[in-house]
C-alpha cells in the first residue's frame, strides 16, 4: 500500500510538472505572422498545390491562372534553376530530379538551358484529366505553349500577379542540383519584385533552410523536415517551452508522418495546432484532397490547407 501511494504521488508530481510546462508561455516567432488564420480574418488559407494540379498540369501558367481566378489565397509551387540560371517552376522526381514523370523529356532541369526546355518539353504530356484522357499529349510545341503548359519561369508569375496574391515557394534540390545558388537567385528575384512580404519560402532540405536563415533573415520561411521534428516532438511531450522558433514562421506537414523510433504519428491534433499557435507559428497541411480531411483540419484550427482541388476547399469554407 505504501508503495502504491508513493507511485501515485510520483505520477501526480509528473502530471503537475508537465501541466506547468505546457501552461507556461512559449518562445515565439517574433515577427507579424501573416500565415496564421487569425491574421487572415480567421479564415483557413486556401493554398493551391502546384497551382491547383487537380485541374491543370502542375506548376504551369494554366494552373496558376485558373486558381487565381477561383480566388485562392496562396499559389503553392516548386522552384528549380536551369543551367543558365533561370528560376523555373517544376517539381521533378524525388531523389533524381528527372522531369519525365510530367513531360515528354527525359532529363533534369539544372543540366539544360531554359530555351531548350521551353521549346522541347511539353509539361502537360503525361497529365491525365478526370475523363481519363491526355488532353495535351498530341500537341505541337506551338500548341502547348499557347495552352500555357510550357516550362514556366517564376518571374512570369511575379509579372502576372504581383502582390495581389500570396506565394508559397518550395526549393527543390534533388540529387546534384544547385542548392545555395537557387536560394540566392530566389532571394534576388523576390527583392527585385518587392515580394518578400508576400512569400513563404519552403524546403525539406535542412542545409538549404539553415543557409537561408543565416544569410537572409528577412525571408519568411517554414521549417525543413528536420526542424519540423524539432518542434513536433516537444509539442507532444509537453516540453515545447524549450523550443525556440527563431526565423521559422510556419510548419508544413502531412496529416501523419513516420518518425524515427516513434513510428507513424498522427499530426492532425488540436494539441499540435494550439501549441504551434502559442509559438506564434502557423501550421499548414499537405496535400489534402478529401473533403472529410479538410473538415477535420478546419475543426482542429489549422491555418492553411494545401490542395490539388482548391475549389472544393473554397466551397467548404463558404458553407
Amino acid at each position: 500500500m505504501r508503495k502504491l501511494k508513493k507511485m501515485g504521488l510520483i505520477i501526480l508530481i509528473l502530471v503537475i510538472l508537465f501541466g506547468l510546462m505546457y501552461a507556461l508561455p512559449k518562445p515565439k516567432y517574433e515577427n507579424n505572422n501573416i500565415w496564421l488564420k487569425e491574421n487572415n480574418n480567421n479564415k483557413v488559407l486556401v493554398m493551391a498545390h502546384g497551382g491547383g494540379q487537380g485541374y491543370y498540369p502542375a506548376n504551369t501558367m494554366a494552373a496558376f491562372k485558373n486558381s487565381y481566378n477561383l480566388g485562392v489565397d496562396v499559389l503553392e509551387m516548386d522552384v528549380q534553376m536551369t543551367m543558365d540560371n533561370i528560376l523555373v517552376l517544376r517539381h521533378g522526381e524525388n531523389n533524381t530530379g528527372n522531369i519525365r514523370h510530367m513531360s515528354n523529356c527525359d532529363t533534369v532541369i539544372w543540366k539544360e538551358n531554359y530555351q531548350d526546355l521551353y521549346e522541347t518539353c511539353n509539361f502537360g504530356y503525361n497529365y491525365l484529366n478526370s475523363d481519363n484522357e491526355y488532353p495535351y499529349r498530341d500537341m505541337t510545341s506551338e500548341e502547348w505553349i499557347e495552352a500555357e503548359v510550357y516550362l514556366t519561369k517564376l518571374e512570369e508569375l511575379f509579372i502576372e500577379f504581383g502582390d495581389s496574391i500570396l506565394y508559397n515557394i518550395e526549393i527543390k534540390a534533388d540529387a546534384d542540383a544547385p542548392r545555395f545558388e537557387t536560394a540566392d537567385a530566389l532571394y534576388d528575384l523576390l527583392s527585385e519584385y518587392d515580394l518578400l512580404e508576400e512569400t513563404l519560402v519552403a524546403t525539406s532540405f535542412d542545409d538549404i533552410s539553415k543557409y537561408i536563415v543565416e544569410n537572409y533573415p528577412d525571408v519568411q520561411i517554414s521549417t525543413s523536415q528536420k526542424e519540423a521534428q524539432n518542434v513536433i516532438i516537444p509539442a507532444y511531450t509537453l516540453t515545447s517551452i524549450f523550443y525556440t522558433p527563431g526565423a521559422y514562421s510556419a510548419v508544413q506537414i502531412p496529416m501523419s508522418f513516420n518518425l524515427p523510433v516513434i513510428g507513424n504519428l498522427n499530426l492532425s491534433t488540436r494539441l499540435l495546432t494550439s501549441t504551434l499557435h502559442r509559438h506564434n507559428m502557423a501550421i499548414h497541411y499537405w496535400t489534402i484532397n478529401d473533403e472529410d480531411d479538410m473538415r477535420r483540419l478546419i475543426e482542429i484550427g489549422c491555418d492553411g490547407i494545401i490542395t490539388d482541388y482548391p475549389d472544393v476547399l473554397i466551397n467548404l469554407i463558404n458553407e
